[in-house]
């Protein structure tokens, strides 16, 4: 797929998070049975304008469709629908109604290998901007993988609804999680460690034929290149869930993020305060408030230029409380370009979504004497 200019509307982390809590009630108002899966990468979703260029779509997105955000960004979503199927898309994004800024429809996109796939769209329009620069028009997109209907069912049938719902919702989680990985290990790490072992045998070779010095500089390559495939790896490993959390816990596994934050940026502080044990904290929340912390440590870092954050993690009553603050220059003044992949705020929207989803409560907000308060609550 050729790179194109990727559109230039500024989008604003309060604006998203604005969409995000529109688009997840709605959801739950009008479909109050919806459901779906996703991967360790969270819920698929993207950032289109009102023409249906995309802005910016997450690692998950992409994933599905067999992407790189990067490669998307720029391009109109029927761009990536089959030839059959570009008329339906692009008419279902046109369709538009000022007084109902939230619909939900489906469409047939392509992923890479040409594949079609149905999938349902949620869509909440929403604008972005300041008093310095014009509001735009903007899409946040949730796809979702449709589950097969019902047809007429019987009494006990309909009993048993529910519970069989789940069950596929979970098989279906595993199968896209296999899949992903399938694809990321042969992909990835197949191909580098191909290319690894034809560096090393090219070596060998010349070794033989006595040029050391040729034959060094292959392996000074290879070298490099295990490097890189570890870091790939570590990547893969730490998405499907963090080793820290394995080995350490919540608490010490924060901890070390915090230090490992500290040293990369020498002009910052970062203080972790945690009235919890490990044991505490229900499993299933662990590694959702680990990543909701590297994300939002992240985004300070990137964009917020602040000399402190703190970060506390408190039980409070029946409700466990996650807090991060920074004194840098709050989320107001720094738009979120589409040409940084990694700045979009989709990692944390989606990180949002994952919170809501589960009957948490996430919020964003300026703090009186400038920096940005993140925080979320679960009910234990």
């Amino acid at each position: 797929m050729d790179a194109t200019t990727p559109p230039e509307p500024p989008v604003r982390l309060r604006d998203l998070i604005d969409a995000m809590r529109k688009l997840g009630k709605a959801m739950r108002d009008t479909e109050p049975q919806s459901a779906h899966v996703s991967d360790a990468r969270g819920a698929a979703l993207a950032v289109t304008t009102s023409g249906g260029a995309i802005v910016s779509m997450n690692r998950s997105a992409a994933a599905l469709l067999g992407y790189t955000g990067a490669e998307l960004a720029g391009k109109r979503l029927a761009d990536i629908a089959h030839e059959e199927d570009r008329a339906e898309v692009e008419r279902q994004l046109h369709v538009v109604d000022a007084n109902e800024p939230f619909r939900s429809f489906d469409v047939t996109l392509a992923g890479r290998t040409g594949h079609r796939m149905l999938l349902h769209v949620y869509q909440q329009t929403f604008a972005s901007g300041d008093a310095h620069t014009h509001l735009r028009p903007l899409r946040l997109l949730l796809f979702v993988e449709p589950l097969p209907a019902y047809g007429e069912t019987t009494p006990l049938e309909e009993a048993h609804k529910d519970a069989y719902r789940r069950s596929i919702w979970l098989t279906r989680g595993q199968q896209r999680e296999r899949e992903r990985l399938a694809a990321e290990l042969h992909d990835g790490m197949g191909q580098a460690l191909t290319l690894i072992k034809l560096m090393v045998e090219d070596a060998r070779m010349r070794l033989r034929r006595g040029q050391a010095d040729d034959a060094a500089q292959l392996l000074d390559a290879a070298v490099l290149q295990v490097r890189d495939t570890i870091g790939e790896m570590r990547q893969i490993c730490g998405e499907l869930r963090p080793l820290a959390l394995e080995r350490l816990g919540l608490p010490a596994a924060l901890s070390t993020l915090c230090r490992r934050v500290e040293q990369s940026v020498e002009t910052l502080r970062v203080v972790l305060s945690c009235g919890v044990e490990d044991s505490e904290i229900p499993e299933h929340l662990k590694a959702d408030i680990f990543r909701i912390v590297q994300e939002a440590l992240n985004n300070i870092v990137k964009h917020a230029a602040a000399s402190e954050i703190r970060i506390e993690l408190q039980r409070e009553a029946a409700h466990l409380l996650l807090s991060i603050r920074d004194d840098g220059a709050g989320y107001d003044t720094h738009p979120l370009r589409p040409d940084d992949a990694s700045s979009n705020g989709l990692g944390l929207i989606g990180m949002q979504h994952r919170v809501e989803a589960q009957g948490g409560a996430f919020t964003m907000n300026a703090c009186n004497h400038g920096g940005t308060e993140v925080s979320a609550r679960w009910r234990l």
